[in-house]
């Protein structure tokens, strides 16, 4: 082997890469693209419609765990809408923080009590279909909001149907992540404004609405003064975090596994997807 990129390998088998003595493992090479994964809300299915209840699922999923123990720790757990690499990202902006207890508090506070076997409500889970680690996901996404009295019950499709479905809003929940491209305008805005709620993948396919989101996602476009943008993004990112359109789980960072012989193979935060003038077998 001489060189793999974006999701080639399985994080789990990242580890044994690491102990090849002839391998190189690289995350570096992603900043420009701040690939952020979450797990994607139908605001028309109920109760998705009620910030308690999507305060209450982003309580019930332990990011840590994902980021540690799913992907072995390439990637990071995200904090909101922003990837970290991005510019513009605001630190004081955070999602609720992993409380089993709290979640709890604001299903019952929702009116959503538990049944005899302890389930308040049922919603699907349309698998992502992208290997085993996202099926293992599904599983962990699982367990964790059924401690909390949620049942997620799992569908397993193929690449081309999962694809359809959520282009055609046809789903309670699925994954999904976007690239970034180091800027809130080009990747984090479309999958939040009202005139991106449309039946085409990697639109807002959530049916997300909120006319201030729209404005200061707006505002912060037109704006030329980096300040009077920055500005702007802190703020819708304080007011997304507060209403928790999606839960934001992993900023990602794919493994680039490479033979020690082979120099130069990431130089930017393109990575790979940059030109191989300069890279050399030696």
């Amino acid at each position: 082997m001489q060189l793999t990129q974006s999701n080639d390998i399985e994080p789990f088998d990242v580890p044994q890469m690491r102990a090849r003595p002839n391998l190189e493992v690289q995350t570096a090479g992603w900043e420009y693209f701040g690939p952020l994964m979450w797990l994607e809300l139908n605001h028309r299915v109920k109760p998705l419609d009620d910030v308690r209840v999507r305060k209450a699922l982003a309580h019930a999923v332990n990011r840590d765990f994902i980021a540690q123990r799913l992907w072995f720790g390439i990637g990071k757990p995200a904090t909101g809408p922003v990837a970290s690499s991005t510019r513009f990202y605001d630190a004081s902006a955070k999602m609720p923080a992993y409380n089993v207890e709290a979640a709890k508090k604001l299903l019952d506070e929702a009116g959503l009590k538990p049944n005899g076997q302890g389930v308040r409500f049922t919603i699907r889970h349309l698998s992502l279909p992208y290997g085993e680690v996202f099926t293992r996901l599904g599983e962990f996404l699982r367990q964790s909001l059924r401690q909390v009295g949620v049942d997620l019950q799992l569908e397993s499709v193929d690449v081309g149907t999962w694809a359809q479905r959520t282009a055609n809003w046809e789903f309670d929940t699925t994954i999904n992540y976007l690239y970034q491209y180091g800027d809130p305008t080009l990747g984090v805005e479309r999958s939040y404004v009202s005139t991106n709620i449309k039946k085409i993948l990697f639109s807002n396919v959530a049916g997300y609405a909120n006319p201030k989101v729209d404005a200061l996602f707006t505002q912060a476009r037109d704006a030329a003064d980096p300040k009077a943008r920055q500005a702007a993004f802190s703020e819708v990112q304080k007011l997304l975090v507060e209403e928790v359109p999606l839960v934001w789980l992993m900023e990602m960072a794919f493994p680039t596994i490479y033979d020690r012989k082979l120099n130069n193979v990431i130089t930017s935060g393109a990575g790979v997807h940059a030109s191989f003038d300069d890279v050399f077998l030696a």
